[in-house]
């Protein structure tokens, strides 16, 4: 390890001889027939019982099973119009200046991003943005990166050539690969990351405050709002107890939406709806942007190097650790994450079964965890995150789209009554127009929310089509879900390991984009 004072080299890449980052737990491995036969069983079992309802229910009872998941559709849309509104609302106050934040600030930021087989290009991209901040000389920027990361010299040295002097802290982790008791992947980068600058700050303020610094994390591709740190900050120093709450700030997926196909644009839209209608609202987990409070991290014992998807057991291992009844709120500033991408639809399609069966294989280990340390928490709390958790990731998401294809053998097949077939086709309607509604309210979050990093260009006979596909792009995601879940069973743990999305398509689009945002703006100051 070698340390600098600020606005030279802080380069982190070995174990602090004061600050292992060995993590407090045994490195006991799952003997159980290799990792099968874990508690994610259980909605592996929710989801068949349910998928076969038609074939040994009334059909009466499955028609209610359909109408209760049209119902949620409706749920989320109206919850995630809610929170658009009050993103809307709060845009509108920062650029009238009625909200400002204090100066100075009373709190630190420790901004953290994750760089492993990305394009240098994208990384200098990120910072770039980062450095738009208001407070971007008031930050502490780390940039967490492997071992084996390719040219991870040449990246370091053009990180510290340009951003040396934009923050106030610029800081590189190396982390160390092969590291007994951990899998590579970005769990394990950001364990060790943390710790590290934990440690640093520690040897280095002798008036040193966890409860002042709050850490973001957030992946490569990421486009902050130019007030995102200042909004941030209102909402963190709203709150007395600041250790009880994660943050979450609204994901947008629209970087070059217009230019990918079908299945990805519908899936962006789709995780953009659920996150602001489902997730955040009932607390079920946060996604590739969040920020808590260093103090959390410590308690919570900082994230867990064995598994692979480092939002959602961090929020469920702070939970669990620290013993906090951990709430999620959002951030109501509009932020921008890549979605997958390929240099053409058939490489494109390939991405987007490879992370969605990711997504679903490691929703499916952290319930695991969760069962394990539920007992660590309050029953209720307990018992209500894992009816959420399971409503959403085996019933909504995936049994939605089982139940579907079952009913339809069921009605088509097996039943000759018109009247029952009709009487399906009203939940099924519901859903296209809640689909509907979920494309219209992105077109307006473009127009409005999106409007200084955005620029999509999509015919109307285009959105058509895009609809007509929605429902089949839903079901297919549900399918994929569904094979991931059984994925882990089959093959045990060692399924669970993480597989970092391609980001060299992106920064090809958004270097496209950039350009065609200067380009309106120039047109529109000519005006």
């Amino acid at each position: 390890m070698s340390s600098a004072t600020n606005n030279q080299r802080l380069v982190f890449s070995s174990e602090l001889p004061e600050n292992p980052m060995a993590t407090k737990m045994t490195l006991k491995q799952d003997k159980t027939c290799g990792g099968r036969i874990r508690w994610n069983l259980i909605i592996n079992v929710v989801m068949i019982a349910m998928a076969g309802f038609p074939f040994y229910l009334p059909l009466e009872a499955t028609l209610g099973v359909n109408c209760f998941y049209a119902l949620l559709w409706i749920l989320f849309i109206f919850l995630a119009a809610n929170t658009q509104s009050k993103i809307h609302q709060t845009m509108k106050k920062v650029s009238n200046n009625s909200q400002q934040p204090p100066n100075p600030t009373p709190i630190k930021f420790i901004l953290m991003t994750f760089i492993y087989k990305e394009p240098l290009e994208l990384l200098l991209k990120t910072l770039q943005n980062i450095q738009q901040q208001r407070i971007a000389k008031e930050i502490i920027m780390v940039v967490c990166m492997e071992e084996k990361t390719p040219e991870k010299e040449t990246k370091i040295d053009a990180v510290f050539e340009q951003f040396k002097d934009c923050f106030d802290q610029l800081i590189v982790t190396v982390h160390p690969y092969g590291t007994p008791g951990e899998i590579p992947g970005k769990c394990s980068n950001n364990n060790y990351a943390i710790r590290s600058v934990l440690a640093h700050l520690r040897k280095n303020d002798s008036n040193f405050d966890p409860n002042k610094y709050f850490v973001t994390n957030f992946d490569v591709d990421t486009i902050f709002h130019k007030n995102f740190l200042d909004i941030q900050m209102m909402n963190i120093l709203k709150e007395k107890d600041r250790n009880n709450f994660v943050w979450q700030p609204v994901l947008f997926y629209n970087w070059g939406l217009d230019k990918l196909s079908f299945f990805t644009r519908i899936t962006g839209l789709a995780r953009n709806m659920l996150m602001m209608g489902a997730l955040i609202p009932l607390n079920i987990n946060i996604m590739s942007v969040y920020t808590a409070s260093l103090q959390l991290h410590i308690e919570g014992d900082f994230c867990h190097p064995t598994y692979q998807m480092d939002d959602i057991i961090c929020y469920i291992r702070w939970k669990t650790l620290s013993r906090r009844a951990l709430k999620i709120k959002p951030i109501y500033c509009p932020t921008i994450s890549g979605p997958t991408s390929g240099s053409n639809m058939w490489q494109e399609f390939i991405e987007w079964i490879r992370q969605n069966k990711r997504w679903s294989v490691g929703s499916a280990e952290v319930f695991h965890y969760f069962v394990i340390k539920a007992p660590r928490i309050k029953l209720c709390s307990a018992f209500t995150w894992a009816c959420n958790y399971l409503n959403y990731y085996a019933s909504f998401i995936c049994v939605q789209s089982l139940l579907l294809i079952t009913t339809t053998i069921r009605l088509f097949a097996m039943e000759t009554d018109p009247n029952l077939q009709q009487y399906f086709c009203i939940p099924l309607g519901v859903v296209y127009i809640c689909l509907f509604c979920m494309m219209v309210m992105n077109k307006i979050a473009v127009k409005y929310l999106l409007k200084d990093i955005v620029v999509e260009i999509i015919p109307i006979w285009k959105d058509f089509i895009h609809w007509i596909l929605s429902l089949i792009v839903m079901v297919g995601y549900g399918l994929i879900v569904f094979y991931g879940f059984w994925e882990i069973f089959f093959c045990g743990k060692g399924v669970c390991t993480h597989e970092p999305s391609k980001k060299k398509v992106l920064d090809a689009i958004v270097q496209r984009k950039d350009e065609t945002v200067i380009e309106i703006h120039q047109q529109q100051n000519k005006i």
